[in-house]
């Protein structure tokens, strides 16, 4: 073989050659480049999102522990704005208050009924007492952990009947009292 032959040879196999790595970078490399950058763009947005997704973890274990030190706070409110109307434990709380400070009902009526969303149980009643009685007997419906509004009240006043029993007089005088209350609960 002569020397040009050589030459020729050695060019033309060096042509190949680099002819051989450009097929292999633009058909191979290039593309697993790419592709390369792709996932190390994904990887960034996926660990961003895994970083997001622990805040809303601790955001969330946060307000459950919270949720838990608060339990009695919970339980008052969930007592003061039921989730049905208890009429029972209603009539129940009005009758130990109204034995308390010595009432007896004379009357006593309740229907439900909605105002702006909030559903409520209304109770009419009337008794016969003392305005001692019956400010205690307001104090202590105040009182009550169950959220009440006071709608309506009546009052008569009842004239007082005199007795003579020997050198003593006694006058006791009365009110008739016509009350409407509103207990409120959630649906």
């Amino acid at each position: 073989m002569t020397e040009t032959a050589k030459q020729n040879l050695s060019i033309l196999i060096i042509t190949l050659l680099l002819a051989g790595s450009l097929f292999l970078f633009f058909n191979y490399i290039k593309p697993g480049i790419k592709d390369k950058k792709d996932l190390e763009l994904n990887i960034k947005e996926e660990q961003r999102k895994i970083e997001l997704l622990q805040e809303y973890k601790a955001k969330a274990d946060s307000l459950v522990q919270k949720y838990n030190e608060m339990g009695e706070d919970v339980n008052k409110i969930n007592l003061a704005l039921p989730s049905k109307a208890e009429t029972a434990q209603v009539l129940a709380t009005l009758n130990a208050i109204s034995g308390k400070n010595k009432i007896s009902f004379d009357s006593l009526s309740f229907q439900e009924g909605k105002s702006k969303d909030l559903p409520y149980l209304e109770i009419k009643t009337s008794f016969t007492t003392t305005y001692d009685n019956f400010k205690k007997w307001l104090d202590d419906i105040e009182k009550d952990i169950r959220i009440t509004d006071i709608r309506k009240v009546d009052l008569q006043f009842i004239f007082p009947s005199s007795s003579t029993s020997g050198s003593k007089s006694t006058a006791t005088s009365s009110l008739k009292i016509n009350v409407v209350l509103r207990y409120y609960y959630l649906e």
